[in-house]
This record gives C-alpha cells, sequence and structure tokens, in this order.
C-alpha cells in the first residue's frame, strides 16, 4: 500500500472517529475493517493476472536482455578498435554507444517503470478485481448494516470482531 494510500486512510480514519464522537448517542454507528489484499490474494482471477504480467515482463526483459548484448558487443569492438580510428570516428561511436545507453535507459522506463506499460497493464487487469472486492464489501456491509468500512492496516489494533474479511470472500465464493 503506498505513502499516499495510507496518509488518505489515516485521515479518513481520523475524520471518522471526529464524526462518530460528535453523533449523538442515540444514533448507533457500526464499524467493519477489512483486509482487501488478503481478499484479493485468494481471488483465482489472480493467478491469471500474474501470469499475464509475468508473461509480457518476460517479453520486455528478454528485449532489455538483447539490447544489453548488442550494447556489450559493439563497445567491446569499439575498445579493440580505439587506438586505430581517427578522432572523428571514435567521437562517432563514443556518440552511438551513448544512444544505445539512453535507448536502453528509455526503454527500460518505458515499459517497468513506475509508470511504464507493465504497471499500466497491471491497472488495467486490476480495475475488474477491485470493482469486484468493492462490490462484495458494499454487500456484505449493508447486509451487516455497517456505517462504515475501514481498511485493516490503517489500525494499530483492531478488535477482531469488527473483521469482516472472511464474510467478504465468503459471499465472492459463493459468487453472489
Amino acid at each position: 500500500m503506498s505513502l499516499h494510500t495510507r496518509t488518505l486512510i489515516r485521515l479518513t480514519t481520523l475524520l471518522l472517529a471526529v464524526f462518530a464522537g460528535v453523533v449523538s448517542a442515540q444514533a448507533q454507528i457500526k464499524f467493519g475493517v477489512v483486509n482487501s489484499d488478503k481478499i484479493v490474494s485468494q481471488l483465482p482471477e489472480l493467478k491469471d493476472i500474474e501470469a499475464k504480467l509475468q508473461q509480457l515482463q518476460s517479453s520486455y526483459t528478454d528485449t532489455l536482455k538483447a539490447m544489453e548484448t548488442n550494447y556489450r558487443a559493439r563497445l567491446e569492438s569499439y575498445q579493440k578498435q580505439q587506438t586505430m580510428l581517427t578522432p572523428d570516428a571514435k567521437a562517432k561511436e563514443e556518440d552511438a554507444l551513448r544512444g544505445m545507453e539512453q535507448q536502453y535507459a528509455q526503454y527500460r522506463d518505458d515499459r517497468l517503470g513506475q509508470q511504464g506499460a507493465l504497471a499500466r497493464y497491471q491497472a488495467q487487469l486490476m480495475q475488474p478485481v477491485r470493482d469486484k472486492v468493492r462490490s462484495a464489501i458494499e454487500k456484505v456491509a449493508k447486509d451487516e448494516k455497517l456505517s462504515a468500512v475501514l481498511e485493516e492496516g490503517a489500525f494499530l489494533y483492531v478488535d477482531s470482531k469488527l473483521d469482516i474479511t472472511f464474510k467478504v470472500l465468503d459471499y465472492l465464493k459463493r459468487g453472489n
């Protein structure tokens, strides 16, 4: 879970706690807690998603290995011929090598970086799973008459009676 997400969860928790304190004694607010990572990790769709991501990542790393092999071969050739090259030819070859390094770095960042193609593909594949889990959490929360459901990681301690993780998993396994 990212630092931004944790901060947002903590802020939400604080606001809910303040809200709960302000609400009159007559109104009863019930909270639930869920571990969404545990839920997602047990969904059968996750294995298929992980396989697709692994296949794409392997494709990208294979391309990077080929680029690195080509670079090393060209560098080795340059180092062997360096003393025989004219200053202009030497500069041209060094520029070509720098270009290959930049191309490698750009490809790596574009494909495997935090905002790269692999991360975007993962987000695309995971969106239906997140929506499914969110919908299941909402359904279980309504069935349990909960006012709010919070992510487990936002707390230092949570009474296990508040945890609805397994109820959500059961709901998902039943295919509702």
